[in-house]
């Protein structure tokens, strides 16, 4: 499940914004050049937590919650009225035009993520998405050839959403110009204690099931 926007085509951002975010990444980076390791590798720099604190990333904080609480959580059929989602920690990221890239990961202890491009052209290196899940892996009986990869090519704008358990990584930048990028994973809170997802027809609940009264009597 992958939910791919682009913000500035959308109307919500603007380029101007972009060149101040692109210019507090750089601010931020001066100060600490060394930053941290986590999936970069190579000559990447990658932030410590916490750019959701920075004022100026405020505006796409918003921006974000709002796809969650009016289109992710409701695709999942989760009632925004109980549960809702914010930032939990979001961190720069600047893929330097000398092979730098990210390693496979994933965001463990999450529900879902994103990344967010500030500055990307296409051709810094295409961010792929590995399915983990079970695949048909004989030819027989006959079926589909089903792809367990995915991958994206983003520019600019470009806001990407994914479950976290999605195991992903990022190609290297042999390009002649820096990728810049942040990435988030998001925190659910709960509006009531009453139960998230109400089983129905549509929604069963799985761990329930029905017992034979002549077997309990046995």
């Amino acid at each position: 499940m992958l939910w791919k926007y682009n913000l500035v085509e959308e109307g919500l951002i603007t380029e101007e914004y972009l060149c101040q975010l692109k210019d507090d990444m750089d601010g931020l980076r001066k100060k600490d050049p060394v930053g941290r390791f986590v999936s970069n590798a190579h000559s990447g720099w990658q932030s410590n937590d916490g750019t959701e604190n920075r004022p100026i990333w405020h505006k796409l904080y918003r921006i974000v919650q709002d796809k969650f609480n009016h289109e992710v959580l409701p695709f999942h059929n989760i009632n925004t009225e109980k549960v809702q989602v914010s930032m939990g920690n979001m961190w720069m990221n600047i893929n330097t035009p000398d092979g730098a890239w990210n390693r496979p990961h994933r965001h463990n202890g999450c529900w879902y993520s994103g990344a967010f491009y500030i500055q990307a052209e296409g051709g810094e290196g295409d961010i792929l998405f590995t399915d983990k899940n079970d695949q048909a892996l004989h030819n027989f009986p006959h079926n589909s050839k089903v792809s367990d990869l995915a991958k994206e090519t983003p520019i600019s704008g470009t806001l990407l959403l994914f479950p976290s358990g999605l195991v992903h990584m990022v190609e290297p930048n042999f390009s002649n110009k820096s990728r810049y990028s942040v990435a988030f994973n998001m925190v659910d809170y709960r509006l009531s204690n009453e139960f998230i997802v109400p089983p129905t027809k549509e929604t069963p609940d799985w761990n329930l099931f029905e017992i034979d009264g002549d077997q309990l009597k046995k």
